[in-house]
Order: C-alpha cells, then sequence, then structure tokens
C-alpha cells in the first residue's frame, strides 16, 4: 500500500527534523518530487568533472540494487566543455546504490560480505562507481554493433557522491518504455525459441510474438555479453533467472514490431551469487558455470582482457570510447583490490602490502562514505594501524557497533549525545525529529492519514508503541486497526461498491471504463485498441458478462464458509482426543483449499447456467460455464468466452487478473517477470489453446476427462500416503507396528505413480509431463521411502 505523499504534511515533518538541531545528522531512506539534486559529478566519457542541478519528478522505487528516481535536468556546468548527452530541461533517471528499504539494506549488505568480506563498494567507493557506469558504456556500443540500432541499451552520463543517503549515484537515460503485452496466444504448445544466432525472425508468425522477441532479445544480449568478457553482467539477463525480464523494456516511441525498441536497462546488480545459496531456478547452472571459471562467487567481475580483445576486433567501432576502456582497466583493479575477497586474493594481503594497503583504504572510504567517522578521524585510520584495528573490531559489536563507532569518530555525533543527555529540552527536540524520519516513510506508505501523522510528530509517547508493534504489520493493516474511522470507511467503502456492483449496471460499467483506461495509461492497450474498445463498454454481451462477474463476486465467501462450518463440526463431534479433533478440522480446511471442485466454484458454474438459460443462448457461454464449476481458475470463463469476440478485452482482463494473482510473491511477483506470465498461460492461453485442439480434433474432451481424473488421483494418493505416514501408529490390540500397517502407505504411493505414468502416456509428445513425470512420481515415492527408511525390518520382513 502507498500513497501520494502530502507536500503539506512533509514540510511540516521537515520542520520538526530541523528542531532536531545542527549536530544532529538527518536520516534519510529516500526523497520526494521536488527534492533538489545539487552534486559534484564526472561524466561517463569523457570523465570531465563539473557540477549539476537536477530536481526529482518522481521517485520510480528501488530495490537491492538501489532506488531510481526520473529528474529534471536544471543546469549543468563543466569546466572542459559539456558532456554529451546532458542538456539542461531533458528527463533523466537517476540511481543512488542504496535501497530505500532497511530489511533489503541490510541483507543486500549481509550477502555481500560473506561474498566479498567488505562493504558494498558501488556504494561507498567510487572506483566500483565508475567500473559499472564504464562497462554499460562500452556495452552500449557493443550492442549497437550487434544489433544494429543504438538504443538497445540504456545510455549512461555521470556519477556523482550523494551526501544525504550516504552513496555514489549515476545519471543514466531516461527509457520511457513498457513490459511486454499479455497476448492471447491459442497455439501455445506450438511455441519454439527463435535462434539467437539469427538477425532478425519473423516473430509476427511465432505464438506470442513479444513473448518470443524479448527471449531471443536476451538470450543474443547474454550471448554478447559472455563473448566481450562480461558474464557476470548477464545475469542481469538470463531467462530463467524468472526475474529479469523486467531488464528489458519496449520504448513506447519505437515501432510496433514484437522486438522494435527493446533495450536493455539495469547493469547493477543487487544481491552477490553465492555457491550455498541459488536465488531463481537458473542460479544453480550459473554457479556451476562460474566454477568451472573459477569464480566462487558471481556479483559483476568481468574480464577485461577479452573486453580489450573485443574492442580491438571492432577498433573502428570504439574509436571514441578508447578513454572509457583505458579508465576501466583503472579503475577496475582498484577497485577489486579494495575488498578482502579471499575467493580470488586468497592469503595473499598476508605477505602483500600494497594489497593489504588497498584493502584498508576501502574499508575507511566505506566508513566515511556510510558517516560512521568524520574526515578527521579518517585521516587518523588511515595513518594509525592500531586505531584501524581497534575501529574494524568495533563494529563486530551486536547492536552497539554502530553507536560506539559513531560515538568515537565523529565529533558532532558525540557532542549531540552530550547535548542529549543533558538537557530535557534537546533529547525531546531530537526524539521528535527521530520519529518524525520514521513518519516520512510511515506516510509515504500510507500507514497513517495526514492528520494522525501531524499529530504524532509531536507525541512520542503515542508514537513509538506503534513503531514497535503495528508498524510490523503490513500498512494497510496497521492503518486499519490504529484508525478506527479509517477502518470503518473501508469497511462501508468495501461492502457499499460490492452491493453497487451487484445490483447496479451503470456502476459495473464504469468499473470496466476505469479499467480500461488504466491499461490504456499503462500501455497495456495502444491507442486504437483503446479507441475500438471503450465505446463497446455498454455491448449487451459485455453487460452479460459484467453481470457474471457480480454473480462470481458474489460466491467468494461460499467455500470458505461452509469449509469453517465443516471444521466446527470435526472439532467438536471428531476424534477421541483434542489433538485428533484439531488435525480433523486442519485437516478439512485444508482439503476445501486445494480439492478442484468447491461449492463457492459449483454456485458460480450454476450461476452462469442460471444466466446462459435466462438469455437462451447455449452458444456464447458454454465455455465459460465449463470453466466456471473449476475452482480459482473458474473466474477466467468469461475472459476465456470472449476470445473470439472481443479479444482485446479478454486479454485485459486476463492480464489483470495474472498480475494480481502473482503481486504477493516477493521478488519473483513482480510486474513483468516471468511468473506472471506464467500464470497467464497456465490459466488462459493453455486452455484456449485446449479448446483450438478439440475443434481442429487433435485433442478429445473424454481423454481430457480421463487425464484429470489421473492427475486428481495421483493427489489424493499422494496425499493419502503423507497423512497416513504421519499417522503411522499400531493397529487397535498390538503395541508395536506389524508389516501390513506399511501396506496402506505403499499402495497409495504405487497408485500414485501409476497415475502419472498413465497420466504421461496420454499426453501429447509436448506436454511437459512427457518430460517431467518423473518428478511428480519422485514426490509420490518420497513418502514411501521415508516409510521404508524409518522401518526397514518391516519392509524386509514384508518383502
Amino acid at each position: 500500500m502507498t500513497s501520494i505523499p502530502s507536500a503539506d504534511i512533509l514540510a511540516r515533518l521537515q520542520a520538526v527534523i530541523d528542531r532536531g538541531g545542527p549536530l544532529r545528522r538527518p536520516k534519510h531512506t529516500r526523497y520526494d518530487a521536488g527534492h533538489t539534486f545539487d552534486v559534484q559529478a564526472t561524466g561517463v566519457c569523457p570523465a570531465r568533472a563539473g557540477r549539476v542541478r537536477m530536481t526529482v519528478e518522481k521517485f520510480v522505487g528501488g530495490g537491492f540494487a538501489g532506488q531510481v528516481y526520473r529528474v529534471r535536468l536544471d543546469a549543468a556546468e563543466f569546466a572542459d566543455g559539456p558532456v554529451p548527452g546532458l542538456e539542461v530541461g531533458r528527463t533523466y533517471a537517476v540511481k543512488i546504490i542504496i535501497p530505500p528499504s532497511g530489511f533489503s539494506l541490510l541483507f543486500r549488505n549481509a550477502v555481500y560480505r560473506l561474498a566479498y568480506q567488505g562493504p558494498f563498494s558501488a556504494q561507498v567507493h567510487p572506483a566500483a562507481a565508475r567500473s559499472g557506469v564504464l562497462w554499460q558504456k562500452l556495452i552500449r556500443r557493443a550492442a549497437e554493433i550487434e544489433f544494429g540500432r543504438t538504443d538497445a541499451v540504456c545510455d549512461t552520463y555521470a556519477t556523482f557522491f550523494e551526501p544525504g543517503l550516504g552513496s555514489y549515484a549515476e545519471i543514466n537515460e531516461w527509457v520511457a518504455g513498457r513490459n511486454w503485452k499479455f497476448e492471447l496466444d491459442d497455439r501455445y504448445f506450438d511455441r519454439a525459441d527463435a535462434d539467437p544466432a539469427e538477425a532478425s525472425p519473423d516473430f509476427a508468425a511465432m505464438p506470442s510474438p513479444e513473448l518470443a522477441a524479448k527471449k531471443w532479445f536476451m538470450a543474443r544480449f547474454v550471448r554478447l555479453l559472455h563473448r566481450m568478457g562480461a558474464p557476470e553482467f548477464a545475469r542481469q539477463y538470463e531467462w530463467w533467472t524468472a526475474k529479469s525480464q523486467p531488464n528489458v523494456l519496449k520504448r513506447l516511441d519505437a515501432g510496433h514490431g514484437p522486438a522494435d525498441g527493446l533495450c536493455a536497462i539495469d547493469f547493477r546488480a543487487g544481491l552477490a551469487l553465492l555457491p550455498f545459496l541459488p536465488m531463481s531456478p537458473a542460479d544453480v547452472k550459473l554457479i556451476l558455470t562460474g566454477l568451472r571459471r573459477g569464480a566462487l562467487v558471481q556479483f559483476d567481475r568481468g574480464d577485461l582482457r577479452r573486453l580489450a580483445v573485443f574492442v580491438n576486433e571492432h577498433a573502428d567501432r570504439f574509436e571514441d570510447l578508447r578513454p572509457a576502456l583505458d579508465e576501466l582497466q583503472q579503475t577496475d583493479p582498484a577497485y577489486r583490490a579494495s575488498l578482502p575477497d579471499v575467493t580470488h586474493h586468497g592469503l595473499r594481503p598476508l605477505w602483500d602490502g600494497r594489497l593489504r594497503a588497498s584493502i584498508a583504504d576501502g574499508f575507511v572510504r566505506g566508513w566515511r562514505v556510510r558517516h560512521l567517522c568524520d574526515e578527521r578521524h579518517e585521516a587518523s585510520f588511515r595513518s594509525s594501524r592500531a586505531k584501524f584495528l581497534a575501529f574494524f573490531l568495533l563494529g563486530a559489536i551486536p547492536l552497539l557497533g554502530r553507536f560506539l563507532r559513531e560515538l568515537w569518530a565523529v565529533d558532532t555525533y558525540r557532542r549531540h549525545v552530550a547535548s542529549a543527555l543533558t538537557s530535557w529540552t534537546y533529547f525531546r527536540n531530537a526524539l521528535c525529529a527521530r520519529q518524525a524520519e520514521a513518519l516520512k516513510d510511515w506516510h509515504r506508505q500510507g500507514r497513517r492519514g495526514d492528520e494522525a501523522v501531524a499529530r504524532l510528530a509531536e507525541r512520542p509517547w503515542r508514537f513509538w508503541p506503534q513503531a514497535v508493534t503495528l508498524a510490523l504489520l503490513p500498512p494497510s493493516w496497521h492503518r486499519f486497526l490504529a484508525e478506527p474511522r479509517f477502518a470503518w470507511t473501508s469497511v462501508k467503502r468495501t461492502v457499499g461498491g460490492f452491493i453497487l456492483f451487484m445490483k447496479d449496471p451503470d456502476f459495473r460499467r464504469r468499473w470496466l471504463e476505469e479499467i480500461i483506461d488504466e491499461g490504456h495509461r499503462s500501455g497495456a492497450l495502444s491507442d486504437q485498441e483503446y479507441a475500438e474498445l471503450r465505446p463497446k463498454a455498454s455491448d449487451p454481451y459485455i453487460r452479460t458478462y459484467l453481470l457474471c462477474v457480480a454473480g462470481h463476486l458474489a460466491t467468494l465467501p461460499i467455500t470458505q464458509i461452509v469449509s469453517v462450518l465443516f471444521a466446527v463440526y470435526a472439532l467438536f463431534h471428531l476424534g477421541k482426543t483434542w489433538q485428533e479433533s484439531m488435525a480433523y478440522a486442519v485437516g478439512i480446511l485444508a482439503l476445501f483449499q486445494v480439492m478442484p471442485v468447491s461449492p463457492g466454484s459449483v454456485s458460480r458454474g450454476l450461476f452462469v447456467i442460471g444466466v446462459m438459460i435466462a438469455k437462451r443462448n447455449f452458444r456464447d457461454f458454454w465455455v465459460a460455464a465449463v470453466i466456471s464449476f473449476w475452482k480459482y481458475v473458474g473466474y477466467l470463463g468469461f475472459p476465456v468466452q470472449m476470445v473470439t469476440r472481443y479479444p482485446v478485452l479478454a486479454r485485459l482482463m486476463a492480464g489483470r487478473w495474472a498480475g494480481g494473482a502473482v503481486r504477493f510473491v516477493p521478488v519473483f511477483g513482480e510486474h513483468g517477470a516471468l511468473l506472471e506470465h506464467g500464470v497467464l498461460d497456465l490459466f488462459f492461453n493453455e486452455p484456449i489453446s485446449i479448446r483450438r485442439r478439440i475443434a481442429e480434433g487433435r485433442e478429445s474432451v473424454a481423454r481430457l476427462v480421463v487425464k484429470g481424473l489421473l492427475a486428481v488421483l495421483w493427489l489424493g494418493s499422494t496425499a493419502a500416503a503423507v497423512v497416513m505416514l504421519v499417522r503411522l501408529k499400531p493397529a487397535e490390540g498390538t503395541e508395536t507396528l506389524v508389516p501390513r500397517d506399511l501396506v496402506p502407505i505403499f499402495a497409495a504411493a504405487a497408485a500414485a505413480v501409476l497415475a502419472v505414468a498413465a497420466w504421461a502416456a496420454l499426453a501429447p509428445r509436448f506436454a511437459r509431463v512427457r518430460r517431467w513425470w518423473w518428478l511428480p512420481a519422485l514426490v509420490s515415492l518420497a513418502a514411501a521411502a521415508t516409510t521404508a527408511a524409518l522401518h526397514w525390518n518391516l519392509v524386509r520382513t514384508l518383502w
């Protein structure tokens, strides 16, 4: 839950922060629209020093790698002439290499410290900051050679240090682009990957052309990065990381072809890749390939020799970027030498004094950038090994390490603490300033309303109890529990909106029109599609569709209500002990969640059949009627039905559903990532492809029903085997297990394996179950294998 920050509230909070006094350093997590960056900057190529002033137009977002802003360049002065690409009045993207979230910052730094035993270099070391943008500049030119156009990679212009957040930052091209469109694809089973070696495949003839084009672009780009010596940068574009797809956007000002305007925009990794901590499906492969080339950990290391060879092979195209290559060959080794990095340096720092001094310099730079020491103490740590070692070890003290470091090495902080201990007024102002900084984040997240935020800024006794309790909850829950008026308004709005949606056709029409408008604004609908679709919101068929959506909403709570009633009955009437009754109740609740057909889905299907009878129209509703009876996917019944008549609206509604279904998944649920498209394929494109295969005579309904029953048999038998294993105990009248007690478990596992084998045998050649049948079979055999391992003597007797 996020909200648009109020400039008035932010100004009032800033006034409270300013009262904290000049000795206290303000703690920012991010900036808001209107903030001005007035900083010393250095161009990427040529590396000219100068000063720039930029105004924040929008906070775009942030992740492990940093936070991104859309800014307007107000002024730029460089002593040796302008930096190409930096023009006053233009819009740019500024990326500051520090996450806005405290948890993301902690996790990112912890993983990086495990990998390299030092601070996150791109944030704190100028050589690391420069190395990243220099690589990007050279990669951009290589992509121009590879793809035959200059806009295949986002351009980068300058770097600077941002003192407020304590991080280095970069000024990049602002790419106005979008992720892929959700495409209706009734040829899902005919998909094939385009050959990355082919310069310009015919994507228009392929199923899901935008998906195919992006996959081809990323595969070709990964090959290019490997050729030019940047394999760890290629990780940002490996398809099966399942989170790399948003790193490629389609420029809005490019052509309408599937591959037109595809642009790689992100070259800053957020998390180091450790050999024991794969974080995506592709990471296992990347770890193994890294080990083969001698890289135990991976982040952003490139091969400068291979890069130099690549540049020399295309010397005429890189002539103007020779200074960038020369600088990279100096800054990249300096960056690597600033870290202990035992996986590359080994024990060399023990006898290499120059490397040891470079590592120490890297730590001191990190302390200074992160405001752990001031300029005077920075000099003393460089000159005294004893002070350096003492300060280094001080950071290892849990919880108190940062406090003790600042108390020693920041003179103003020491005076600030002394003033807080000797003056009640100063202490109260400092405390209010600290909570005002937290309230800025609360206000941005929508945790409290405007009036509540303003009140809390002056009342520590009301703020801090919430800070350690409700602030741990999601923002909407926090506000719902803390503000009864907001809670009542939310309930009234939800219930009132539901009632209006159920009974008011005009309200439903306006709801659909708002969805169409939002789809146009986000780029999901082109201007032509929007112009054709918007007037059809009043079409009788679409009005019937909206009526059925209302019916679907009305059936939402039925399954939950029925499951709770059955669970309550089981709790009081089944089982001989409290533990058994609780197990029955939990099992019933779980069963209702996984069963393919539920009371709610049956009610939904009957409602659609009722509409079909009332409209006396079987042809336009039969697909929706069949799908509506199935749990979870039943809500897609009408989008699937509408494919032939209103394909654009069907695509829009299915994409909206798919995005909402995965948004709660951390990292992988990001808009534009592979999971979102996978859900769309599974619940939408696969069904309409099956419908097409039936129409063409390549599939039969009877075989589909048999395969569905086999899938249910596999799931039920596997679940039964697990339940019997958990509840395995001697039969009544006996004190020990006997071999026949194990037979039901093995029988259930065998039934599950046979079911999945038959399922695979009936499936067509392209079906995933034909290739991966052994995986569900192993899942089914897990209970039998566990039983055999725990009761091996009985198994031998049984055998």
